[in-house]
């Protein structure tokens, strides 16, 4: 068992009543085999802790797991929804509005997205110059940058 990643609540449910679904079969089976006829009892815990079982893993797998990665999604700016994608063309205009805007966000931001537009530039529209003057840009108004001294070659 790793304990760095722990078992998820569907999966701590799960265990817990299939414990004691297997507990309640092997009584059961016992009580059954002892005294020679069939307790309706037990029969009736062991199919209600099955019907537990199974209404929750539903429950869970169907309402609780996907309103959970929704609202982490919402929350974190997590994986978009299925089937949508950002082109780079799409990226580049992004990246380009947040070096450009009036005010500034905050000097990072500006920084990595600065670095990124940078690399699409010489990558993807295969313009080193353009570039290059876009990181002398960045390196005139934030000369402090951490992030910018590892931009270039040395």
């Amino acid at each position: 068992m790793d304990f760095a990643d722990p078992p998820s609540l569907r999966g701590v449910m799960r265990g817990i009543l299939g414990a004691a679904l297997a507990l309640g079969c092997i009584a059961l089976v016992a009580v059954s085999i002892s005294t020679r006829h069939i307790e309706w009892r037990l029969v009736s815990l062991v199919l209600t802790l099955w019907a537990a079982w199974s209404f929750f893993d539903g429950l869970f797998g169907t309402l609780v797991e996907p309103l959970g990665r929704f609202l982490s999604n919402a929350l974190t700016g997590g994986a978009m929804p299925g089937g949508t994608t950002i082109t780079i063309d799409q990226e580049t205009e992004m990246l380009e509005h947040l070096v450009h805007s009036e005010p500034p966000p905050l000097p990072h931001r500006v920084v990595l997205a600065g670095i990124r537009l940078a690399e699409i530039y010489r990558t993807h529209q295969r313009d080193p110059a353009k570039a290059e003057a876009l990181i002398d840009r960045l390196l005139e108004r934030y000369p402090e940058a951490p992030e910018l001294q590892y931009v270039r070659p040395r």
